[in-house]
């Protein structure tokens, strides 16, 4: 049986005489059958697909001039999964108009199919500031073609395919997915870069209702990456990141940033949440010096160099067709840099300076007059100037910078203010 994913091939260099190892990345993909599915982050290897023997084909939407069409005119043609003809469907067309001017603004027109399954939507404008968007509302699932201007001399044809819509995904070898994760260790938070792809190899639209995926229970700034269709993720909190949307037949991705609070601990351990007939998965982290990556039962993490120069650890695991999807994994970091007793003390004196610098500057304040003002505005911004060599170097962390420039700004303001 020919499984949907095939592993992500990872392929290393011997060690060279100044001890550095590099281990690259190298894989393909299979072009997409769908358009859904948004750029792969950066940095992240990409990984081949293999289709099974009964993986559903969807026929391409399309978006074409037609030199038989008069200026002006966009026709829709609506198709079901077998290419038959759609009637008595409502067609919606967007239009936005953009424009120095007036800036942007929408409007949006709506017809019915015919027996044929096709509309018309005659006299339109064709200019280089307006553009056209042909969607289709089925139940709770929206299909749409990409958006497109109209020629001057002639029209255009749409072919869009409306597919019925199930709100589970069949547990066939029809249907797979996949998470690429990207792990980075900030000052005082860790980064998580997310892509997930649902390979729907059957004809029909898969529509979540509460599909979670659960993340560690104090994330936080969930991002989710825009695209074209409606596929994207919502922030539920203490739970996860909720995928929403319509997963047309072929590939759908969707990708989304989130954190999570870091104290300087030496080790760090994140479970994460899978989409439905999850079959691969593959962790990469940005590493300092020493640190240790490891995902229980996956693959022993293998030391790699960016093309930006970072040095990553990688691991990955591809399921066999007979093992059960994986539903969650565990991310452990460990061996994680720590400050030392030199940078504590640099940052506690740094702190004790700013804030004394802070009452001092208070103090005087209370007796400034407008002949000290020039003084005072020069005093302070050296202080600003101060404080962003320290937070350059690393003595300063980053809350106690954002909190010390607040309050040098807030105070130049007032010094300012009493200049009036």
């Amino acid at each position: 049986m020919i499984a949907i994913l095939a592993a992500a091939v990872v392929a290393s260099a011997s060690a060279s005489a100044s001890a550095s190892t590099t281990v690259a990345a190298s894989a393909s993909v299979a072009p997409s059958a769908s358009t859904n599915a948004p750029a792969m982050p950066m940095n992240h290897p990409r990984v081949e697909q293999k289709a099974a023997q009964n993986f559903f084909r969807p026929p391409p939407d399309t978006s074409e001039e037609d030199p038989k069409l008069p200026p002006g005119t966009i026709v829709v043609e609506l198709r079901d999964a077998i290419n038959n003809v759609l009637p008595n469907k409502t067609v919606q067309l967007g239009i936005i108009h953009q424009s120095v001017a007036k800036g942007e603004s929408r409007e949006h027109v709506q017809q019915n199919t015919g027996a044929d399954g096709m509309t018309t939507f005659p006299q339109l404008e064709a200019s280089a500031g307006t553009a056209y968007r042909v969607s289709v509302k089925s139940d709770d699932a929206s299909f749409a073609a990409r958006p497109f201007n109209l020629p001057h001399d002639h029209g255009m044809h749409v072919v869009l395919h409306v597919y019925p819509v199930v709100h589970e995904l069949p547990q066939t070898l029809q249907v797979g997915s996949r998470a690429i994760v990207y792990v980075e260790v900030k000052d005082d938070r860790v980064q998580i870069q997310e892509r997930v792809d649902i390979f729907n190899g059957t004809p029909a639209a898969f529509v979540p209702h509460d599909l979670i995926l659960r993340l560690p229970e104090n994330f936080t700034a969930l991002n989710s990456q825009q695209q074209m269709s409606d596929i994207g993720v919502d922030a539920v909190p203490h739970q996860g990141a909720r995928i929403h949307g319509t997963f047309v037949p072929g590939e759908n991705g969707v990708v989304f940033s989130w954190q999570v609070p870091y104290a300087n601990e030496p080790t760090l351990d994140m479970e994460i949440g899978l989409p439905p007939a999850a079959r691969q998965v593959l962790v990469r982290a940005a590493a300092a010096p020493g640190m240790r990556l490891e995902v229980p039962t996956f693959r022993e993490a293998t030391a790699q160099v960016s093309e930006e120069g970072q040095r990553e650890l990688v691991t990955a695991r591809q399921l066999n067709d007979n093992e059960p999807p994986l539903r969650k994994f565990t991310v452990k970091l460990s061996d994680l840099p720590t400050p030392g007793p030199t940078r504590l003390i640099g940052t506690a004196l740094a702190a004790a300076g700013v804030a004394a610098g802070i009452w001092v500057t208070t103090q005087t304040r209370k007796r400034s007059t407008k002949a000290g003002v020039k003084r005072d505005r020069e005093r302070i911004l050296q202080e600003v100037e101060d404080l962003e060599r320290a937070h350059a170097r690393g003595d300063i962390g980053p809350k106690t910078y954002e909190r010390a420039r607040r309050e040098l700004v807030d105070e130049l303001a007032s010094v300012l203010a009493t200049a009036r």
